[in-house]
């Protein structure tokens, strides 16, 4: 799993150094990489006991820990850069996702979403909206009317004021940084709105700061006619068929309120 991905699952129990510290971390992956704490600390001006205390908060035994999963993560994106194998990374990636899925605890989120009166999904870019459609059409098949936005914010904008704090507001997105996507998300949490969003598994503000997360991979690869790398989401509709189904289930089982 990256750094991103350990840091996002343990973000609420991060203090403001924490942050601070796992910040300065993830820009600065090369030399964290290659360098003892004793480095670290002195190129970050944080202490060394404050990042190991860093390192056991976020789930690791210690600052070689944090070595390995650096290193484990820059072999793993070379690999997939070079396309060695791109059907091997792909399973990689889908046995990823849905082991990652497994782990997560959702019966909350199923219960929101069923007693939800409205559920809104909007998507922030091409990709994620056709994703956006998908999801909307999973839901209807079991039974759950949702209300797709338009990739424009300004739609959303203009519709905020009719969502209110018995509706919730599903969030797709690849990088989870857009920071206007960010501010309307935290504009929501004031008033009350759950939020769910699905992010790729690194660190990312959306995750951050909504109220419940699903994590995809992404299998990147170069695109040799025109050298540049593209990103492939089939993990993504892996898992809001995951997701779904899993719904279905939760709803025939008796647990819902």
């Amino acid at each position: 799993m990256e750094l991103e991905s350990i840091i996002n699952e343990n973000y609420n129990n991060l203090n403001t150094t924490d942050k601070e510290i796992a910040e300065f971390l993830v820009q600065n992956k090369t030399l964290v990489k290659n360098s003892s704490l004793e480095k670290v600390a002195k190129a970050s001006l944080f202490s060394q006991s404050s990042i190991f205390r860093f390192c056991k908060k976020i789930g690791l035994s210690g600052f070689s820990q944090l070595h390995y999963v650096l290193q484990e993560t820059e072999s793993s994106t070379a690999s997939t850069l070079k396309n060695i194998d791109f059907l091997s990374q792909t399973l990689k990636s889908m046995i990823w996702t849905v082991n990652n899925f497994k782990g997560t605890k959702l019966d909350e989120l199923y219960n929101v979403i069923i007693n939800a009166q409205q559920i809104y999904i909007y998507a922030t870019g091409w990709e994620q909206q056709i994703m956006a459609q998908q999801l909307q059409r999973n839901l209807y098949l079991i039974g759950q009317v949702s209300f797709v936005f338009p990739t424009a914010r300004e739609e959303m904008n203009v519709t905020k004021a009719n969502i209110t704090s018995d509706d919730i507001i599903i969030v797709i997105s690849y990088s989870g940084m857009n920071n206007s996507v960010v501010e309307m998300v935290e504009q929501f949490k004031l008033r009350g709105t759950k939020v769910m969003s699905f992010t790729s598994f690194h660190q990312n503000k959306i995750a951050q700061v909504s109220d419940y997360n699903l994590y995809y991979d992404v299998v990147i690869k170069t695109i040799f006619k025109y050298n540049r790398s593209e990103g492939f989401f089939s993990n993504l509709a892996l898992l809001i068929d995951l997701f779904t189904m899993g719904l279905s289930n939760y709803m025939v089982s008796g647990k819902e309120d």
